[in-house]
């Protein structure tokens, strides 16, 4: 079973160890003749205040910023890596074409820096990180950042209640931890995703015919995954992994909470011994917002009337006559692993297309297009440090036409995605073929470390990168590090000093 609902444009950036950074915007590069102009500002992430006197570099020129943190660099037409340095940040470096006679804009935003390298054995405990008194820590995190399903399976389905989690366990000083454990995960507030949605209705045979083509008993996801259980490894061998848990948005008592929580319990299979325990947000949301366009009032119906109406199709009749359909059916869709139907266009370029002269209306001005369909104004999805550097949907997905322009050309959603390398370099790119969720550390100057821990388990997942704006997010870096940061500290894993970067 593929992974649900990853945005289809790309896998929202990272830097690894240095910090993200707003997008370049401008055009073309590479052979053109004469010079252009790359300009902009530099600001700390955190607060937002420009920086004044930060070395902006290319490796052979370079420039400083201004008392209002605004820079220029005039260099011959070509792609340059821009590599920007203050005393008390971390390095950031971004990709970015310089074009002949234009004015390319590169905004960056600095972190400050860490004092990683510290020899434990010299400093008394109350200063030493929560890490240093553990025997076991656990990386755990979500796929995608974010899932969505519907609160209403009466009409159609989209999207089933799927949600799932990774956890990866290290002894400290010893390494990754594959066997003799036991991995556990639970929901406290989140016991019976039945009291709040009707899919099992349709969906099972609890009260009637399976009518999506699953029968699964309530709080069972289509993977056969429960609510609470255990984690099997993936087939990498790397974490434990638990796919397709159907939660919805909402806790036991009716709150909605997008950003559940998971509580994950590693034991020692032999002796039942607790290990480790840790926190970890899995996120889904139902703000879909449908009804900006189709209406408040039978918004399902009203979809199913305009569908008939484009598209020749007879939904509402089917419906009328106890036929249900998923999207999927006619449309292929990878998230879901359905091919659709020869012919018919995927359901992310079917959605993407036809919608993208007709959605600018949503509530938040920074989303006005995404966030008709995408969590959303009140969900806000789009959470992590990307956002704090000031990055919008569009930066990383493209626009609606964008999108449409891509997939009619052949782009294979939930598959195929520009790559982090793209813009942030070799030293930060994913593994060759391979998506940022699915790719581990390659590039350690330490050999042991390659091939063993996914960047998602230091970094967190698409959307919420840390630092989350929302603190349930940054419950792992504040359980081993203190902080809100990535993992950034060797010693959450390592016992003995460690003067070196994570990445070469």
């Amino acid at each position: 079973m593929k992974k649900l609902m990853e945005y289809s444009r790309c896998v929202f950036l990272f830097l690894l160890l240095t910090i993200t950074l707003v997008a370049c915007s401008g055009g073309g590069g590479g052979t053109a003749t004469g010079s252009g102009t790359v300009s902009g500002v530099v600001k700390d992430v955190a607060t937002g205040t420009p920086l004044a006197g930060v070395t902006v570099s290319d490796g052979t020129s370079s420039t400083q910023t201004d008392a209002s943190g605004q820079y220029a660099l005039t260099r011959p037409a070509g792609s340059y890596t821009l590599t920007a340095s203050a005393t008390g940040y971390e390095n950031s470096s971004r990709i970015c074409s310089v074009v002949s006679g234009a004015t390319t804009t590169l905004n960056l935003s600095l972190t400050a820096a860490h004092a990683a390298y510290v020899d434990y054995g010299t400093i008394p405990p109350a200063q030493q990180i929560p890490a240093a008194s553990m025997n076991y820590i656990a990386l755990a995190w979500n796929d995608l950042g974010m899932h969505c399903s519907q609160d209403d399976y009466s009409s159609f389905l989209i999207l089933p209640p799927f949600n799932t989690l990774h956890v990866q366990v290290f002894k400290r000083g010893e390494g990754l931890v594959t066997s003799g454990i036991t991995v556990s995960y639970a929901f406290p507030n989140k016991t019976n995703s039945a009291l709040h949605t009707n899919f099992w209705n349709y969906s099972s045979q609890y009260q009637y015919r399976a009518k999506y083509g699953w029968n699964v008993t309530p709080n069972v996801g289509i993977t056969g995954t429960p609510l609470a259980g255990t984690m099997t490894l993936d087939t990498n061998g790397l974490s434990y992994v638990a796919t397709g848990i159907p939660l919805t948005p909402y806790d036991d008592n009716g709150t909605w909470d997008p950003y559940g929580a998971a509580t994950i319990t590693v034991t020692d299979t032999t002796s039942g011994a607790t290990l480790v325990t840790t926190s970890v947000v899995a996120p889904i949301s139902t703000e879909l917002n449908c009804s900006n366009c189709h209406g408040t009032s039978n918004t399902f119906q009203n979809i199913l009337q305009s569908h008939d109406k484009n598209s020749g199709t007879t939904l509402v009749a089917d419906k009328a006559n106890g036929i249900l359909h998923l999207c999927s059916e006619c449309h292929a869709d990878n998230a879901l692993g359905l091919p659709g139907k020869q012919g018919v266009k995927n359901l992310s370029l079917a959605m993407h297309g036809f919608h993208k002269d007709k959605v600018n209306v949503s509530a938040n001005p920074l989303m006005p297009d995404c966030y008709n369909c995408h969590p959303g104004p009140r969900t806000n999805c789009l959470r992590g440090m990307m956002f704090h550097a000031g990055q919008e949907c569009k930066d990383c997905h493209g626009d609606m036409n964008g999108m449409a322009t891509s997939l009619t050309a052949g782009r294979q959603p939930w598959l195929q995605e520009p790559q982090c390398g793209s813009c942030h370099g070799a030293k930060h790119q994913e593994n060759p073929n391979t998506l940022y969720r699915n790719s581990v550390l390659n590039n350690s100057p330490d050999s042991k470390m390659n091939g063993q821990i996914y960047c998602e388990g230091c970094h967190n997942s698409t959307h919420a990168e840390f630092t989350s704006t929302n603190p349930a997010d940054n419950y792992i870096p504040q359980q081993l590090q203190g902080d809100n940061y990535w993992i950034w500290n060797c010693y959450v894993c390592h016992t003995d000093y460690m003067p070196m970067s994570m990445h070469n």
